[in-house]
């Protein structure tokens, strides 16, 4: 991300606090003068919390309503819009079912195209695992190897899908407590460098 003409692309999950804690992501890759980021976006909520390109202008209301730090985070990525290096990207392919292999040609060629994808959330995370029961010490790669982007998965855990753990780790949070993958107490950070 340090390199000149980096191409982010976001995959945003959660409008609210969330939203805001992406969007200061942003603010901070965008210190890079050359750098361009884009935020996916869903057209249309699946559940009542989903980012839609309304929370991000209300969110950006709301940092100008606060001033100090947090509006001049929003006056700096007003402008980041105003000048293009910055755009929101909804879609109904966010909405739907459909695994992140399964992306329209034009979401595909995008993502393809990006220096990363930051993928947020677990409905995300799932969408790029085939919310699927792997074996949980299996290597991330395995489950990310059709992709042809490097990828960071920030997700907070609350369904079963998971991958990469240390050998034995799972099955120890298994006697513990038997509801880890679920109650939202835990997160994951992965990384994917595609080949």
């Amino acid at each position: 991300l340090l390199q000149r003409d980096a191409r982010v692309h976001v995959l945003a999950d959660n409008a609210g606090t969330e939203l805001a804690l992406d969007l200061g992501l942003v603010d901070t890759l965008l210190e890079e003068p050359t750098c361009r980021v884009t935020v996916h976006l869903k057209a249309q909520p699946v559940f009542v919390s989903d980012a839609l390109p309304r929370d991000v202008w209300s969110t950006l209301d709301r940092m100008d309503a606060r001033r100090g730090a947090a509006g001049r985070v929003a006056a700096r990525l007003r402008e980041a819009f105003d000048s293009g290096r910055l755009m929101l990207a909804p879609d109904p392919f966010w909405s739907g079912p459909r695994f992140l292999w399964e992306a329209p040609s034009h979401i595909a060629a995008a993502l393809s195209a990006a220096t990363l994808v930051v993928v947020k959330g677990d409905a995300n995370y799932r969408r790029v695992v085939g919310d699927a029961l792997w074996p949980p010490d299996a290597p991330f790669a395995a489950a990310a190897s059709y992709a042809t982007f490097p990828m960071l998965c920030l997700r907070t855990m609350k369904s079963d899908s998971v991958l990469g753990l240390p050998p034995g780790l799972a099955e120890r949070l298994d006697a513990s407590e038997p509801r880890w993958r679920i109650d939202a107490r835990r997160g994951l950070a992965q990384a994917y460098l595609a080949r």
